[in-house]
């Protein structure tokens, strides 16, 4: 069937001599490229997609011509956030067959990979690679779309392909095609993913959001503070916790421990384990479609309760000593602390497992002796909503003794977010994420463009209300919730205090 553009692999003499097959076309536009000459068996890993040589084709719907080829697709841009624009129409380039000139309509695409050591000298794409093709909608959710799909080699070989994917023009304006490819030869390793979108149609935004619900409880509750770990407190006798998001198209869960697991969707089972009473147990989820999207759990398991002498119940909780930061040089000493807390920090120090963000140009580095070799990543000075956070995980010092946060990089959607290093403490570069005190007018804004919800819980559940930004609220008192804080408005609802989302004053 329409195998013109894997001739040039399966031909070893045009390979050996250096021909170029009807697959490598000679063009005014095209720089002819011969197909490289890797050991069939050589191992590769399929993810690395520059190093594939991959060739991208635009074919229209009835026949293999006219088609445009691009040659150097491999070095182009091609990611969730910037996928490959579908043409609605092009203008081929195959002088070979003497259609160039001519203007298609795009419907169909074809991925051919110019590396000999993907597909060696099998008849099929398929023989190297499994191809899977789907639509998604920014929410994650993958979209029926008969039209979509891989197309069979031919009706004697409908479990073959030629990497060429129908229907390509059909997905819906707002939309994305995704190819997901899977190693089938035992020298490949890895999995590639490509991402296509109708031209003209603007950006793909994903929508992520997350909650989750305790047993079987009806209604989930929505996490609306994402911008660090989520934390979230069991109810005693949960047995089953179902976490869930949107906005992944291939959504990996992991974590847990011996007792309590995760599944492939989300769902937690374990929490009523006897040896689990009174821990927290982190679990992740990661978009296998672009790793850089991730977001974490901690749910706290209760504590065993004892009969009291009253008759009642109480929860029976281990104290625990405060640990000790390990100092990096002698001129730090725990042992005569700043702060009474027996720490070593000084007052305005972030506790471990607390968020903080930069409000001004900082690096971070791999150790505490901030040296300009060891930057890891540079963080510029940014807008208050747009500030990068991080999560504390730990202590050093400089040579000189001053203060350093190690932390690991929460800011979801960026290039740098699962990073781990050393940043400055300095209060003029870095401070909480979440306010400790009450404004001496009583008074918050709401900053976020997205607003924020008001709830009638601690620990923001039931929710009761919706305030757009700009929206002017009086509260009475700031509460501690774990590492983080709330405000309680004057009608006794609670709202986030994150720095990021509200200000302080009347502005």
């Amino acid at each position: 069937m329409k195998n013109k553009h894997f001739l040039s692999l399966i031909c070893a003499s045009l390979i050996t001599t250096g021909v170029l097959g009807a697959a490598a076309i000679i063009s005014p536009n095209i720089t002819p490229t011969a197909i490289v000459a890797h050991a069939a068996d050589t191992n590769f890993d399929i993810s690395n997609f520059k190093d594939g040589q991959w060739f991208l084709y635009w074919l229209p719907d009835d026949d293999i011509l006219p088609d445009y080829i691009n040659n150097n697709f491999s070095n182009q841009l091609n990611s969730l956030s910037e996928p490959t624009q579908i043409p609605a129409t092009a203008i081929s380039n195959d002088r070979d067959n003497g259609t160039d000139g001519q203007s298609f309509t795009v419907s169909r695409l074809q991925l051919f990979p110019n590396n000999l050591a993907i597909v060696g000298y099998a008849p099929y794409v398929s023989d190297a690679v499994k191809i899977e093709v789907g639509e998604f909608s920014p929410t994650g959710a993958k979209i029926s779309n008969g039209s979509l799909k891989v197309e069979p080699a031919d009706a004697q070989h409908t479990n073959d392909n030629y990497g060429i994917i129908d229907g390509i023009n059909t997905i819906q304006n707002n939309n994305i095609a995704v190819v997901k490819m899977t190693p089938v030869k035992a020298n490949l390793t890895g999995t590639l993913y490509l991402f296509f979108k109708k031209a003209g149609t603007g950006q793909f935004k994903p929508t992520y959001a997350y909650s989750y619900a305790f047993d079987s409880s009806a209604t989930p509750t929505q996490i609306t503070d994402t911008t660090g770990t989520s934390t979230i407190d069991a109810p005693t006798g949960s047995k089953t916790l179902q976490l869930a998001q949107t906005g992944y198209i291939d959504p990996q869960w992991t974590g847990g421990d011996s007792n309590v697991k995760i599944d492939a969707n989300g769902k937690i089972t374990g929490l009523d384990n006897p040896d689990e009473a009174g821990k927290s147990v982190t679990f992740t989820i990661k978009d296998q479609a672009a790793p850089t999207v991730t977001h974490t759990f901690i749910i706290r398991v209760p504590a065993k309760s004892n009969p009291n002498n009253g008759g009642g119940s109480t929860s029976v909780i281990t104290p625990t000593t405060p640990s000790t930061p390990t100092p990096t040089n002698p001129n730090w000493n725990p042992s005569t602390p700043k702060n009474p807390n027996g720490t070593g920090l000084p007052n305005y120090a972030a506790v471990k497992g607390s968020a903080v963000y930069a409000i001004k140009k900082i690096y971070m580095y791999r150790s505490g002796d901030f040296k300009k070799s060891q930057r890891i990543a540079t963080y510029p000075k940014q807008r208050r909503i747009n500030r990068p956070m991080f999560v504390v995980t730990g202590y050093a010092r400089s040579n000189g003794g001053a203060l350093r946060y190690k932390v690991r990089d929460v800011n979801h959607h960026s290039k740098t977010a699962g990073k781990r290093g050393y940043i400055t403490a300095n209060r003029k570069y870095v401070v909480r994420v979440y306010y400790q005190s009450m404004p001496k007018s009583k008074q918050i804004i709401v900053i976020n463009p997205k607003g924020v919800h008001a709830y009638k819980n601690q620990n923001l559940t039931n929710y009761v209300k919706h305030f757009k930004k700009g929206a002017h609220l009086r509260v009475k008192k700031i509460v501690k919730y774990h590492l983080t804080s709330r405000y309680q408005l004057t009608n006794g609802n609670y709202v986030t205090a994150n720095k990021k989302l509200v200000i302080q004053g009347k502005h």
